[in-house]
């Protein structure tokens, strides 16, 4: 699927310059309809979720008198629908969205990279983050140069870039590639 304009701009240009990068960034630049899937995936996945989130509406002018059981009948496709303004979202429920779309969507691709760099993981999702990666640097381009042959590069990016923002120093090598990247991407 090809990101609407907005977010492969953002994309873009993060992906030049991964050292700008924030969860709300990264965030920005995910599709708006994949912020609405990653946001279901996360409520469905995390029961304190679907708490945090009545508590960050109760906030809004809009939903300021809703009683708390008003909620429970909300599934996890109306509170995303409900928070898809970036306004409204915490970094916490930002970044759970991006792991969970990612976790739930994307685990092959997570795989794919993971066991090339022989990382430990079950589906994609790391057992133990290493506190420095056995790879050297051009070995880490080499695996995310073949992801991104096998796999969308605009997810590829994205996987990247969070990666980046959630660990840093433990992914920083991955700067070097998304600048590249974005250095080769026309403007």
């Amino acid at each position: 699927m090809t990101p609407p304009a907005d977010s492969a701009r953002q994309l873009a240009e993060l992906t030049a310059a991964p050292a700008t990068a924030t969860i709300a960034a990264v965030w920005a630049a995910v599709p708006v309809e994949d912020q609405r899937r990653a946001l279901a995936l996360a409520i469905r996945s995390d029961p304190d979720m679907r708490q945090a989130l009545v508590n960050l509406l109760k906030k809004t002018p809009r939903f300021k008198s809703f009683r708390p059981t008003a909620f429970k009948s909300w599934s996890s496709e109306q509170f995303a629908d409900v928070l898809k303004t970036p306004a409204m979202l915490s970094v916490d429920v930002m970044q759970a969205g991006l792991i969970a779309i990612h976790i739930n969507e994307r685990s092959a691709m997570l795989s794919a990279f993971l066991d090339a760099l022989g990382i430990p993981h079950e589906k994609g999702l790391i057992i133990e983050a290493p506190e420095k990666l056995a790879a050297s640097e051009a070995e880490l381009h080499r695996a995310a140069d073949d992801l991104a042959a096998r796999f969308p590069r605009p997810e590829v990016q994205l996987y990247f870039l969070t990666l980046l923002v959630l660990e840093p120093e433990l992914w920083s090598g991955l700067a070097g590639w998304l600048e590249r990247q974005g250095a080769a991407s026309p403007a």
